[in-house]
């Protein structure tokens, strides 16, 4: 490793990173933060992944750490993949880190940060510790497709009673694996949903009709419950189907993960010792069993015996994105319950050091008329203060851009509409690559019709 240089200004990061542009105020005080349980909100737009891989290059710099001592957690495959070559081009380009195959000044190859996805990390976990609580390593992960079959198998060996529960077998398989995952993620199971059914539903039993709903609203509660107590019995039969065939889903990942972590707390030790630096992406589409495992991992004692561990999440409560699958928004909102500060260490004089939040609000992708839209809309989040979000802000060179809306009569035209809007931005600017032009769309559905419209 090279000596450590004083990276205390911009303009010295930007020397130090060779990069084209200058981090702004902002960007630069979450990229030098202590080595300290931190949040950074990252509005939309505001350069998160940017942020992210100079910290490390600046930790790294200032001979903080050793690239192979930190972390990086993300969601998808793609996101993973995309977070590791910005921290690995942006350490090469600082000389810090050797092109592969380089060997090191004790002639070993050179060791690069950690970048995984958070299910990817869980099973690492459990591939290295996972005996320690009776998980058999070769346990192996199935897909959806493979769910899906399996639940069916589950549903068709059950023996026990269903009356209440009579939607059609392609629609109880949904049910059936969407609870499922639910229990996981939350780290709820099935006796413990049913202790809550025993308590809740004789409350609604004898509930009187309100004004507005009428019996048929407290009717139809009833029957929730009672479907549910139904669908319970074919998560077990499916849940001991996986077991009895040795295998597991992703949420069962996390779920072993956080137990894992929760029940040996020397594996957080190691965890610890292993890294010094972790940054955990997109922290507001955390699950409640995710951000377990995390805590229970990262925010153990100090070597020294203090409080405390130097863990980075970067995340925005106004992009949440997977509450359906049961990530809660509450995680980066109670950070700091999760991962408290750093405390004195015992039988010392060192003050604690409170967890610290950066935020991030000049939108670098879009104009000013864009950003404009976007804050009136999203007016009502921000009036929330519990979510530390502010208005996005543009860039100083942003131009004003333009915002138009259209109503047309029919799906149809809206489809034809947005694929002559395409081509005419396309056909206006000469420098403009298909590639630059972006459409959004309300889900997966809708994307495939946009998609047909633009290629036909």
């Amino acid at each position: 490793m090279t000596s450590a240089r004083v990276i205390d200004t911009p303009a010295a990061l930007r020397a130090v990173m060779g990069t084209d542009f200058e981090f702004s105020a902002q960007q630069f005080a979450a990229i030098s933060a202590p080595l300290a349980p931190a949040v950074v909100i990252a509005g939309a737009g505001s350069g998160k992944t940017e942020v992210m891989a100079a910290r490390v290059v600046y930790l790294v710099a200032t001979g903080q750490v050793r690239p192979e001592q930190v972390l990086g957690l993300t969601f998808t495959t793609k996101a993973a993949s995309e977070l590791l070559a910005r921290v690995r081009g942006s350490l090469r380009r600082a000389g810090l880190l050797d092109e592969p195959g380089a060997a090191g000044e004790a002639g070993e190859e050179q060791q690069e940060p950690t970048v995984a996805t958070y299910n990817a990390y869980a099973a690492n976990l459990l591939t290295e510790h996972g005996l320690r609580i009776g998980h058999e390593p070769d346990t192996r992960v199935i897909a959806d497709a493979s769910r899906y079959q399996l639940a069916a198998r589950a549903i068709s060996r059950h023996r026990r009673s269903v009356t209440a529960l009579t939607d059609h077998l392609d629609t109880v398989i949904g049910y059936l694996l969407q609870l499922d995952g639910q229990l996981a993620e939350h780290l709820v199971g099935p006796d413990q949903l049913r202790a809550w059914h025993r308590a809740e539903r004789p409350r609604w039993a004898g509930a009187e009709p309100g004004p507005k709903g009428g019996r048929g609203k407290i009717d139809a509660i009833l029957s929730a419950f009672d479907r549910r107590e139904e669908l319970l019995g074919l998560v077990e039969d499916y849940r001991r189907l996986k077991a009895d065939l040795g295998l597991m889903d992703f949420s069962d990942q996390i779920a072993l993960g956080a137990r894992l972590a929760t029940e040996c707390p020397e594996v957080g030790q190691l965890e610890r010792d292993r890294y010094a630096v972790v940054l955990l992406d997109e922290y507001q589409d955390t699950s409640v069993a995710q951000a377990n495992m995390l805590s229970a991992l990262f925010s153990g004692p100090t070597p020294e015996g203090g409080r405390g561990h130097a863990v980075t999440a970067v995340g925005d409560p106004n992009q949440a994105i997977y509450g359906w699958r049961g990530a809660s928004v509450s995680n980066i909102l109670g950070f700091a319950e999760d991962f408290p500060p750093v405390t004195a260490v015992p039988g010392t004089a060192a003050p604690a050091t409170a967890g610290a939040v950066y935020t991030l609000t000049v939108n670098r992708r879009s104009d000013r008329r864009i950003l404009a839209t976007a804050n009136h809309l999203a007016a009502p989040l921000y009036a929330d203060a519990r979510t530390r979000s502010a208005r996005l802000e543009p860039k100083p060179e942003a131009g004003q851009g333009r915002v138009r809306a259209a109503l047309l009569e029919t799906y149809d035209d809206e489809l034809a509409f947005l694929a002559e809007q395409v081509v005419a931005a396309h056909a206006q600017r000469s420098e403009l690559a298909w590639r630059d032009i972006g459409v959004l769309t309300r889900d997966n559905a809708h994307a495939a019709d946009v998609y047909d419209a633009l290629i036909g």
